[in-house]
This record gives C-alpha cells, structure tokens and sequence, in this order.
C-alpha cells in the first residue's frame, strides 16, 4: 500500500468554528487517483456529488489537489470535523452510494485507504485577519512508540514562533487516529499563496531562538531525532480545488 496520502483540508478555515461542538476536530480522509482520459467526468462526478450530499455540517467535504511528493497528481477527500457519533448518521446506503457509484468511481484509476485525524487542540495556529490558505505543505512524520507526547512538546514551541510573532501562514499538528504502518503525525503549513514561502529559513531560526533562547534550535533538532524516523519524513504541498468540494 501506498505512503499516507495528502490532506490539506484538514485545516481549511471555518473548520474550527464546530470545535464547541466537541472536544475534538476529527476528519475522514481519502485519496483519489482519476483516469487520465476522464479527467473532466470526474471532475464533474465529483463536484455533483460532494454539493448534492457534503454540503453541510458535520459532512461538508473539501478537496485538495496533490501539486509534489509521492501522491502527486492525486486529488484527496475530506470530510468533517464530525464525530463518532455522527458519523452513524452520516450519507451513506440508499440515493448517495448510488450516486457516488455511477457518477464517480467509473472515472477513477485508484482509490487508497480511508484514514482518520484529529486536529492537536494546542497546536493549531491560525493567523488573525486570514480569510483564506489554499496552498499547503504538509509533513509527514513517523512518530516512535510511546513518544508522541515528547513530539507534540516540540511542535508547540514551533506554534509559539508563529504566535509570538504573528505569523501570516497557519502551522497545525493533526495525528492518526488507530494504529498504522504509514505516518501518524502531519504538519500542516497553509499559505495564501505560493511566494509565501519565500520567507528565509533562516529568519524563523532567528526567531526561534529569540524566544527559546541561545541555542535552543540544536535543541529541539536532538529532541526530534529522538521521537520521530527522520529518515522516513516528507513533504507535501498541495492546493485547494473549491470547486469540488461541497461548498462554503
């Protein structure tokens, strides 16, 4: 089975607005590989689809379009924030597996896995004033057995960079919900456009270290080689397709 697929969506703005709904921000997930030569049908397939049964609260989807890394080209689903609970209730049997048979799958080369995250609810930066982040870099972490608490410890410093100094691209941990041989924890950056990552690594070091202290980045470099397979990370980045999602 393939690497755990893109999810920009996750941290799509307004999501966020349901958290009081609940003490967590859960989203199901799925990557979609179309047929080349049906592009246009899936598109449309898709679009219908999503609007006609994902155009609401706790089932509103977004989808998001694999621009590099080893799901490029891929389109991913995602559904949420929804609960366990809700998700019993959730379009399935009936009118929309229908739907969802005739007018998506025939034009689709590949579906993988379904997975679920949760958004980490303190490590989830979002910068005021933004109304919209459609471009996103994702990374894609293995975190060991028993260190995910030591992991989340040092994304929270990386969030207090992006608060102190008011960053204008949002930083997000989510983490996999069940057990997985893929990744099970995603860094989520959303930018509101490209040349957003121009910015000089070198400047959020500075930064960095201006509020953790001198030398605080070797630091928090020997504490990942600790909790996460460096070796295994990648990246991602990915764009938002509104128009095939369910709606606004």
């Amino acid at each position: 089975m393939k690497k755990l697929v893109l999810l920009l969506a996750v941290i799509i703005f307004g999501f966020t607005e349901s958290f009081s709904q609940t003490d967590y921000l859960q989203f199901e997930v799925m990557s979609v590989t179309p047929k080349a030569d049906k592009m246009d049908l899936f598109k449309k397939g898709m679009a219908t689809h999503n609007k006609k049964f994902h155009a609401k609260d706790p089932y509103k989807v977004g989808v998001s379009y694999a621009v590099s890394g080893p799901n490029s080209g891929a389109y991913t689903w995602v559904m949420g924030p929804t609960t366990w609970a809700q998700m019993d209730s959730r379009p399935g049997k009936g009118e929309h597996d229908i739907d969802w048979e005739k007018n998506v799958v025939p034009y689709c080369e590949s579906f993988r896995e379904v997975s679920y995250w949760r958004v980490n609810n303190d490590v989830n930066y979002q910068p005021e004033g933004v109304t919209t982040l459609p471009k996103g870099r994702l990374r894609f972490n293995f975190v060991y057995p028993d260190q995910m608490d030591r992991f989340e410890a040092q994304m929270k410093k990386i969030m207090e960079v992006y608060k102190k100094y008011k960053y204008k691209n949002s930083f997000a941990l989510v983490t996999r919900y069940g057990a997985s041989s893929g990744a099970n924890a995603v860094t989520i950056n959303n930018y509101p456009n490209w040349g957003s990552m121009d910015s000089a690594p070198g400047s959020f070091i500075k930064n960095f270290e201006e509020l953790h202290g001198v030398s605080s980045w070797a630091k928090f470099l020997a504490e990942l080689n600790l909790c996460i397979d460096r070796s295994k990370t990648y990246d991602e980045l990915s764009e938002d397709v509104p128009e095939l999602g369910g709606g606004n």
